[in-house]
């Protein structure tokens, strides 16, 4: 059997050598996990890791993933003890069963031992297991030299992308409240701050029905009507108010604060401080946000990874749920899916991230949102016009929030924010033709 990762081929040729090259498929030595490898042609097409004990029915959607994907051969592996694993193979092995697809290897590796569920032979697989180690394999000497990464468990993963620490911390507070007073600052001078939310904007207002498969509801700065001097569109027959036009000058900026920011991206360039927690703040409007949505490509990473890092707790739903799709996208959905749970965390309700994790959950292909993602004009047409009440989730984020002379200096004490502790709703760590 041929395991095809990142285009580098590793031969594998017994139970050792699959349990030294499932960490680099997954990019982590698991734990209390099960592992799904689904094979094309002797070539490893998808992986996939889920917690155990896990609830029955859990594997369902592998039945349409292993069509979907072509899959012919499965490999199986349990990490933990037997009463935890066992029912988890089992569920997995019974499902590739039923799609006739060929069970390759079963195996349950536990302190350092394993044992295969598919031989009953007691001179090759003995009732004690088998010792083995992973990290002195050959497979893992192959894999390291050609460049592919297993980082030591799940938890070293979540910790590239956790909040930053120390002075990078107090610096984005600091940066943060600027951006606040400013923002704060021409709301007064606009009809007294009176913002209203007459109509208020829910994330994910646009429904899939109408093509935009759950892209966020928002506003439109480039659509086809006439403009005012500001370069604010007016509703028909009429001008906008000074609320509604301060709303449409925000939005602008902020959609050229997101192609600004994606071009330096690409060019490998990264914010300052004060570009990423003014960049931060605009991402609180659904239009602004889903104007990166719709412009996502793989390159843009780096970008949404760096802010779920630097941006103050409650700044950090948009952003890593757009890091988790241009995970997705990338065929990292382990990346994906702990991007989503620290936006799940911090907003529950989040409905990008419940979007996204939807899909991750049932093992859906990036490829789903193939000629659904509307383009940005698209959405001015869908949206309308800004309107004030499309502030409003950025307004309810910075309601409490102290003002820069507040902030002492080596002030690194609670933000005014949300939290960003604890682990959101879980789903299947899924690695879709994964390119570590």
């Amino acid at each position: 059997m041929t395991t095809d990762i990142s285009a580098t081929c590793l031969t594998l040729t017994s139970p050792a050598d699959i349990l030294a090259a499932v960490p680099y498929l997954v990019g982590f030595h698991p734990a209390d996990s099960l592992i799904v490898v689904g094979l094309a042609q002797s070539r490893a097409k998808v992986a996939a890791r889920w917690n155990v004990p896990m609830p029955p029915g859990t594997l369902a959607p592998l039945t349409a993933l292993f069509q979907r994907e072509e899959v012919s051969q499965v490999v199986v592996v349990g990490y933990g003890p037997g009463e935890a694993v066992t029912p988890a193979v089992d569920e997995a092995t019974a499902i590739a069963a039923g799609a006739g697809v060929e069970v390759a290897e079963a195996l349950r590796a536990h302190d350092g031992r394993y044992w295969s569920y598919v031989c009953d032979s007691a001179t090759c697989c003995p009732p004690e297991g088998t010792p083995y180690d992973p990290r002195s394999s050959r497979v893992a000497a192959e894999a390291t030299v050609r460049g592919l990464v297993a980082l030591p468990d799940r938890q070293t993963l979540q910790r590239t992308i956790a909040p930053a620490t120390g002075p990078v911390r107090l610096a984005m507070r600091r940066a943060t409240a600027d951006a606040i007073h400013t923002l704060r600052t021409a709301l007064t001078t606009t009809s007294g701050g009176a913002v209203s939310a007459a109509h208020p904007v829910s994330d994910g207002a646009v429904s899939a029905e109408a093509g935009a498969c759950g892209v966020g509801a928002g506003a439109a700065s480039d659509v086809a009507v006439p403009e005012s001097a500001s370069g604010v569109p007016r509703v028909s027959g009429g001008a906008v108010s000074a609320s509604d036009e301060f709303a449409g000058v925000f939005v602008a900026e902020g959609l050229a604060r997101v192609r600004a920011a994606l071009a330096r991206a690409g060019a490998g360039d990264r914010l300052d401080d004060a570009e990423a927690a003014r960049l931060g703040l605009a991402l609180a409007v659904i239009r602004v946000r889903d104007e990166a949505w719709t412009l996502m490509d793989d390159s843009h990473i780096g970008l949404w990874k760096d802010l779920t890092r630097r941006l103050e707790p409650a700044f950090i739903p948009p952003v890593a749920s757009l890091l988790a799709m241009a995970g997705w996208r990338a065929g990292d959905s382990i990346l994906a899916t702990i991007a989503l749970e620290r936006a799940l965390a911090i907003d529950p309700h989040y409905s990008m991230a419940n979007l996204l994790m939807h899909a991750l959950q049932h093992l859906l292909p990036p490829a789903v949102l193939d000629g659904r993602m509307p383009a940005p004009d698209e959405l001015d047409a869908a949206m309308g016009v800004p309107r004030a009440s499309w502030l409003q989730p950025l307004l309810a984020l910075i309601e409490h929030h102290p003002e820069p002379d507040a902030l002492q200096a080596g002030d690194l004490g609670p933000s005014a924010f949300p939290s960003d502790t604890g682990s959101g709703p879980g789903a299947p760590d899924l690695a879709d033709e994964r390119t570590t």
